[in-house]
Order: C-alpha cells, then structure tokens, then sequence
C-alpha cells in the first residue's frame, strides 16, 4: 500500500510541561477561544502546526486541533473545537516543525 496525496494521521499530544493550555481561534493570544484552558495531564489530537505568535522563550509554534481531552474531576472530557494551542505550552514543541511524520505544516 502507498500513500497518495498530503494523506496524514492526526497524533496525540499529551500536555506534559506543566503549563495550562490555552485555546485560541487563530495562533496567537489575542483569539481567545470561549473553551477552558486545557489543564496539564489533558492532551490533543494534533492535526498540523503552524507558526504564529512568540511567547516567551517557547517559541512560535502552534497545533491546530479538533479534539481536547481533560479531567474535569467529574470524568474526562472531550470536545471537538477547530482551535489553536500553544506548542510550546503543550509539550514543549516535541512534536512540531515535523518531529512528527503525522503533525504536519499546516496548508498556508
């Protein structure tokens, strides 16, 4: 079997540094998105990334994503929101810029 066209999988990326994960309409802070900020020990599915606003020495690096989960301490929560999360919030850019083959450029 081969791959036809830019077919890819989305990946799992787990909220693993530390930090709150929020969820943004484009990728930068100032589209904040009305959903709850993504605790650590959530994760993504992770469609493409894409490079948009710096943030501190994390860099510029953004996932889109369709699917959030996170413990609300009343069971996990999934949601299925088109929005941007911080790379570099999420798990420390390990998976963007195609560390990952299944995390690929965003379409311009």
């Amino acid at each position: 079997m081969s791959a036809v066209g830019n077919a890819h999988a989305d990946d799992y990326v787990p909220i693993n540094v530390g930090h709150w994960v929020g969820l943004y309409d484009a990728p930068n802070t100032s589209s904040k998105d009305g959903w709850a900020d993504v605790p650590p020990g959530g994760a993504i599915i992770a469609q493409c990334w894409t490079v948009g606003e710096s943030i501190g020495n994390y860099g510029d690096t953004w996932y889109r994503t369709n699917r959030i989960f996170w413990n609300d301490g009343h069971g996990w929560t999934n949601v299925l929101p088109t929005v941007y999360v911080f790379a570099g919030y999420a798990d420390g850019n390990a998976r963007s810029v195609d560390r990952d083959p299944n995390i690929p450029r965003c379409p311009s």
